[in-house]
């Protein structure tokens, strides 16, 4: 059975106790149940509108120019989402809050963040709706930010592999549960947004309710000014250079992943024949598809990343699945191949996703003070790769393009190559094996 860690001690112990107990071998297994739960639920929350209910609101406020519309509001929202999560991060380090440092965090980025999602289900004008989700990725991104950081905080080195697993396929649970959730209760008024809402926080409520933080003994010696606010979004990676070089893979990796999923539907239309009337069964195949090879391999390669007390394979050999992936669908012609590479792509995000928390934890800088900060500024590295993906793609199509939608084996191809740079990255980690 396994024994529990008093929360109370996290910031109360010394040092050397803390060390002792972070390369120990227990925690307690509702914890992390509740832990895992409340991150799905502020993903539920956040991800279902990103994913289905803002681009209904968008096509009802704005029919006929809702292509550009629901650009740029999400355009906003990244922007909100890329500035907020190290920045809240940062501050929930320096919070002397007798309630904690993270949880107010938490509790008041899932308040503020269920009102601003309000707010887009009453809008009458997209402004409105840009403002609104710019709100609630700013307050979402603080409770996850805040949420991140307790896995340096609380998890033993140990057992990290298992709890970074558990964290890899939240994403893809909150995706599945989220659409679930709307097909539902339907896309009528304000419960399409509202609803998913209530379910992140019925599975936040748990964790929020029964985490317990000893209050930061003393206020950090450095005043709050611009210029730290600032520097909340930066770590140098020359001077941390383990960091550095988790940071870059990762964030090769998810480009040459959103280089996949963010252009699979027009891959579907161009290259097998698919049209805007017959690609949603399709995409929703692909989608559970991507979803269980994502979970299975998360959880599966946490575990597996314990037991044997490595990191960086796994790393390698996720990689090695995404580079097989690609090339699968960069050549294939047949739906068939497309979901077997889909299949394997999976395998191979899940794989990443289940041991790059557990990686980063122990080549954190500063992670004793600094957790909230660090694990804010790693974030980035999976946010940007959703800007620098589009900006990338059509240059990529247009080698060698036939006039038939664009040359979508150099895009893929070129993804197989970042996965590959981002494997070689780890290699080089010092701190870590």
């Amino acid at each position: 059975m396994l024994q529990s860690i008093d929360p109370n001690t996290i910031r109360a112990e010394t040092t050397p106790e803390r060390h002792m107990r972070l390369t120990g071998q227990s925690i307690d297994s509702l914890f992390v149940v509740r832990y895992i739960a409340a991150i799905i639920g502020i993903y539920v929350a956040l991800i279902t509108p990103a994913s289905v209910t803002i681009a209904l609101r968008v096509g009802q406020i704005d029919p006929d120019g809702k292509a550009s519309s629901f650009a740029l509001v999400s355009s906003v929202g990244a922007a909100a989402a890329l500035i907020s999560n190290p920045i809240f991060g940062m501050l929930s380090d320096r919070l002397t809050s007798r309630w904690g440092q993270r949880k107010p965090f938490l509790l008041g980025g899932f308040v503020a963040g269920a009102l601003a999602i309000y707010l887009i289900a009453i809008a009458s004008t997209i402004p409105m709706v840009a403002l609104g989700w710019a709100l609630a990725q700013a307050s979402f991104n603080a409770a996850v930010a805040a949420t991140i950081a307790i896995l340096p905080e609380r998890v033993p080195l140990a057992l990290r592999g298992r709890v970074s697993g558990l964290m890899g396929m939240t994403g893809q649970v909150a995706v599945v549960s989220g659409v679930f959730l709307i097909q539902l209760v339907g896309t009528d008024g304000i419960g399409m947004f509202m609803w998913p809402v209530l379910l992140g926080a019925l599975l936040a409520a748990p964790f929020l309710f029964t985490l317990r933080e000893a209050p930061l003994q003393s206020a950090p010696k450095k005043r709050l000014t611009l210029g730290s606010l600032l520097g909340a979004l930066w770590i140098n990676p020359f001077v941390n250079r383990d960091f550095g070089l988790v940071w870059m893979g990762r964030f090769l990796a998810w480009t040459s992943l959103y280089l996949l999923t963010t252009y699979k539907t027009y891959f579907l239309i161009d290259r097998l024949g698919y049209t805007t009337q017959t690609i949603a069964p399709i995409l929703t195949i692909a989608m559970f598809v991507l979803a269980v090879a994502v979970a299975v391999a998360s959880i599966g390669g946490g575990w597996l990343s314990d037991y044997f007390g490595q990191r960086k394979p796994f790393i390698l050999l996720a990689s090695l699945f995404f580079v097989i992936a690609m090339g699968i669908i960069a050549f294939t012609h047949s739906v068939e191949m497309f979901l077997l590479g889909i299949a394997i792509a999976g395998l191979g995000n899940g794989l990443y996703l289940g041991v790059d928390y557990a990686l980063v934890s122990e080549v954190l800088p500063d992670k004793d003070s600094s957790a909230g900060k660090g694990m804010g500024v790693f974030n980035l590295s999976s946010t940007i790769p959703q800007t620098v993906a589009p900006i990338l793609a059509p240059a990529l199509l247009l080698i060698g393009a036939d006039g038939q939608g664009g040359n979508y084996t150099s895009l893929y191809l070129f993804a197989a190559a970042l996965a590959i740079v981002s494997a070689i990255f780890i290699q080089f980690i010092r701190g870590a094996k």
